[in-house]
């Protein structure tokens, strides 16, 4: 059943909260409402967006702040770091709708254990909806479907230091750096280290082959579990390519480095000056593998400015939710919950076009060239 309440972007007014806001005004005029700390950056964001947009102020850090702005709310959208679960519980005591662009690992096990509060209130948490988690959970979706068992499934990301990012994205990476993770391996936990590791990429043209490197991106968490998978990786390029291989150097000997104020804020920061530097490159790419049944399949998707994609898939998770596609009360991945092909052609009408492609194994490849050679001698005879 469709939700008529209205739907909130907290931090609607940030670097992909805007692009998000900019898909739904249109499609649910009066209903859209921006909220954050800066109430009179979120007004004047809702002039500039029209359809009836209204502003509210939300800090998610400030838990006395929360409800009010959940008045007449039934959809939630957050757009914005959180350091503890004050918006998630909030919206799953009031049984709305929820989810958010890039939760941290810690915010992901936290929330299971509300899972059964999410079913007594009937709310409906959709965990990840930006690149990873979330368009990158759906490819996985698709391929496992294709394929059947997984033996093994690989996140590769690739962004540029010209591209536009959030402070909050940038701090992710960066508080990432600094500490292990686990992968998981023929089913067995591993420890490593972020930024080790590294293996040629063939990204989509024309971007082609990257050095990628380990990385705890948060769709891999949930494979094994949802997907059946055996081995999950993630892994994360930089174009430029030499920007990589610096940040594997760094992060072996330097990780503490990395979090120091100066390499973040600021307009004196290391990171903003590079942008600045490279400005203009902001090509990206998101490529998942699965190998599964003697066969790999990849999907991809690529371009330009990677808080348009994101966007353009939060979206469509907010329209699932606000039209009452996701009935089922409870915390889900979005590959429980999100139909795959329906995701796919919302995406393909806004110019997101995701390819999908079965790699060669080593045998096909020898067949192949023994019949092209077959071929040949024929043509010579």
């Amino acid at each position: 059943m469709s939700d008529r309440r209205d739907i909130l972007l907290v931090g609607g007014y940030g670097v992909v909260g805007r692009r998000i806001a900019a898909h739904l005004a249109p499609r649910f005029p009066g209903r859209v409402l921006i909220a954050g700390r800066d109430e009179q950056r979120a007004e004047a964001f809702c002039l500039e967006l029209g359809h009836g947009a209204r502003s509210r102020r939300m800090d998610v850090d400030v838990a006395s702040s929360i409800g009010p702005a959940l008045d007449g709310v039934g959809t939630v959208m957050a757009c914005v770091a959180q350091r503890e679960l004050h918006l998630l519980r909030a919206a799953i005591e009031r049984g709305l709708g929820y989810t958010d662009i890039a939760p941290r690992l810690a915010f992901w096990h936290s929330a299971e254990g509300l899972a059964s509060e999410a079913r007594r209130c009937g709310a409906r948490i959709v965990l990840g909806a930006g690149l990873s988690p979330g368009i990158s959970n759906l490819m996985a979706r698709q391929l496992a479907k294709a394929l059947g068992p997984l033996e093994q499934i690989e996140t590769a990301i690739l962004l540029s230091l010209g591209d536009e990012y959030g402070p909050d994205s940038l701090r992710h990476v960066l508080d990432a750096v600094a500490q292990p993770f686990s992968v998981v391996e023929d089913g067995e936990h591993h420890a490593v280290m972020p930024f080790s590791d590294g293996k040629r990429i063939e990204f989509p043209p024309p971007l082609g082959p990257r050095t990628a490197y380990l990385f705890p991106w948060s769709d891999v968490v949930s494979y094994p579990k949802t997907l059946g998978a055996r081995s999950a990786f993630g892994r994360f390029a930089l174009e430029p390519a030499w920007a990589g291989t610096l940040a594997a150097l760094i992060a072996r000997g330097a990780r503490r480095w990395l979090t120091r104020p100066s390499v973040l804020e600021g307009e004196g920061g290391v990171l903003h000056r590079l942008t600045r530097l490279y400005a203009g490159q902001n090509r990206f790419a998101l490529l998942v593998t699965a190998r599964g049944q003697g066969r790999t399949l990849r999907m991809s998707l690529a371009g330009r400015r990677q808080a348009n994609a994101t966007a353009a898939g939060a979206a469509e998770f907010v329209r699932a939710l606000a039209a009452g596609e996701i009935e089922q009360p409870g915390v889900w991945l979005p590959e429980e919950v999100i139909s795959h092909e329906r995701f796919f052609d919302a995406l393909a009408s806004m110019g997101l076009h995701a390819r999908m492609e079965e790699i060669p194994t080593v045998n096909q490849l020898r067949q192949g060239n023994r019949i092209g050679s077959g071929r040949r001698r024929e043509r010579k005879s």
